[in-house]
């Protein structure tokens, strides 16, 4: 009971310790292999906390594998179709977990602290999810992003993401490519409504201690 109380706290905890460590996961083929690793357990323990109606377990769970391998896979033969396949499939399974995450809290009774960490989780987990897409509309379109870089790494692709998912917007790195600028003005629509309506009807309803 204690463990399912703290799921969605665990799970923020995790995803941000792994955001801080990103840029020290770069660089290095090991390292960067390590935080591929962690990154698939997350979206594992995700579909777990959920518990989806929609998605069954085989799928939430075997799709951070199936991702994974293509990710080493993409890696070791450096193959252009292979790296946009692994893209694609990076945008799909962080999407997939934002739609448990949220489908899971608009399923939850009660409004309590761990859902509202949920909520936390699934924001942050937006803003990772257009990172994603960011880092396929670079590899289609290379110069999509102008700052101070020649290419765009993932930890500057996830800063800006977060940057525009908050609507703060500091402007050392820019949308250039019209469909880079659509995408940044839907992700910072999305946040907003996320805030509103998801985090918002939470802290409404938020009753401290409660349980599912």
């Amino acid at each position: 009971m204690v463990l399912s109380s703290l799921r969605w706290r665990a799970l923020l905890g995790l995803l941000l310790l792994t955001i801080l460590a990103q840029p020290l996961l770069q660089g290095s083929a090991a390292m960067e292999a390590l935080g591929a690793v962690i990154y698939a357990f997350l979206c594992m323990a995700t579909r777990a906390a959920a518990g989806s109606r929609s998605v069954g377990p085989a799928t939430g769970s075997g799709a951070p594998v199936v991702w994974l391998g293509l990710n080493f896979v993409a890696r070791w033969t450096d193959s252009p179709g292979l790296d946009a396949l692994a893209l694609a499939a990076s945008v799909a399974l962080v999407g997939l977990m934002a739609w448990l995450v949220v489908e899971s809290l608009l399923r939850r009774k009660m409004a309590d602290a761990d859902a509202l960490a949920g909520a936390v989780f699934g924001y942050v987990l937006l803003a990772v999810a257009w990172a994603q897409v960011y880092a396929a509309v670079e590899f289609w379109s290379p110069g999509a992003f102008a700052g101070p870089f020649e290419t765009p790494a993932g930890d500057d692709l996830l800063y800006f993401s977060m940057v525009t998912l908050t609507t703060l917007g500091y402007g050392d790195v820019l949308p250039v490519a019209p469909m880079a600028r659509v995408l940044s003005g839907m992700e910072a629509l999305v946040g907003t409504l996320y805030i509103a309506v998801l985090i918002g009807r939470i802290v409404s309803e938020f009753r401290p201690g409660g349980a599912d």
